[in-house]
């Protein structure tokens, strides 16, 4: 995964959770177990919700991420 994630750094991305919540921000960084992504928002039926801070995103929980 480090490899296919180097060239993509600083892109948006939309990550979706197995529990099926979905965030879109910035791949800030990465390593073999965490994404850390950066100007978040959580994506709702509703309008886009800001998060506050950096998400840290466990790599095993990931069900699908998408360059957008």
């Amino acid at each position: 995964m480090r490899r296919v994630l180097k060239h993509r750094v600083r892109l948006p991305i939309i990550v979706t959770l197995k529990s099926k919540a979905a965030f879109r921000g910035l791949l800030f960084d990465h390593d073999d177990q965490i994404i850390a992504l950066r100007n978040v928002e959580l994506l709702t039926t509703g309008a886009p919700t800001p998060v506050d801070g950096e998400l840290l995103v466990f790599v095993a929980d990931i069900d699908t991420m998408q360059i957008v």
